[in-house]
């Protein structure tokens, strides 16, 4: 009986699919990272620009306090940021095989 070696495609593949994965999750810690950053300056943009545009933003993801409202606020952001990633790998996946 004669053992079949793998192929290099789908050994290549197995490859490409962790790479993208990693780059995936990667770009959304770095994404959610930046979003909690901007939330930070928020007030602070508000005394600079003298608008108060960004403190109800802010109020309205607080959602009134409410903590599933506050859940799910957070979890559609989280979502959000994914998505956000899946399309920025899926861009540099086009760019990176036509150089």
């Amino acid at each position: 009986m004669r053992k079949e070696k793998p192929s290099l495609a789908v050994s290549g593949s197995l490859k490409q699919t962790l790479i993208k994965t990693a780059s995936t999750v990667a770009l959304t810690v770095l994404l959610i990272a930046l979003l909690r950053e901007l939330l930070r300056i928020l007030p602070w943009l508000d005394q600079v620009t003298g608008l108060h545009a960004w403190a109800s933003i802010l109020q309205t993801l607080a959602a009134g306090g409410v903590t599933q409202q506050q859940q799910m606020i957070a979890a559609g952001l989280m979502l959000l940021c994914f998505l956000v990633a899946v399309v920025l790998v899926r861009v540099g996946e086009k760019v990176f095989t036509r150089s």
